[in-house]
């Protein structure tokens, strides 16, 4: 039995440019700003999930190199997502929407700011849509 009782989730990225940073996830992404102490930017993903953005020169750690991280965002529009991102600000290397039916999924791929990976999903089973 866990001890934490989690109240919300907020995943931290390191990045150089925080105003391009910024304007990727307000503008491309469409996400709302809720925190900004000055050398962080935190994004409201849902009600209590969350990701930030840190000045790589004023963080917590020290960080020494950056992969190895899949940011899975989960829609219901993911056709309408694709077409939004195709050419926006701070995409790159925009993959075609593919079905993956063993697990009853649609996503896609690209890259942001700083090399970070991306995934926009969309599961297509009301079991999977329920969970996440």
């Amino acid at each position: 039995m866990s001890v934490l009782n989690l109240t919300s989730n907020i995943t931290f990225l390191y990045h150089e440019d925080l105003a391009a940073v910024r304007k990727f996830y307000e503008e491309t992404l469409g996400l709302e700003l809720v925190f900004n102490p000055g050398w962080a930017c935190v994004f409201r993903l849902n009600e209590k999930s969350f990701i930030g953005a840190v000045d790589a020169g004023s963080g917590s750690i020290k960080v020494e190199s950056r992969g190895g991280v899949l940011i899975s965002l989960t829609v219901n529009n993911i056709e309408e997502v694709h077409t939004q991102l195709n050419g926006a600000f701070g995409v790159t290397n925009l993959s075609e929407i593919k079905k993956v039916k063993d697990i009853s999924l649609k996503s896609f791929f690209f890259e942001g700011p700083d090399g970070y990976k991306y995934e926009i999903q969309q599961f297509t089973s009301g079991e999977l849509q329920e969970l996440f």
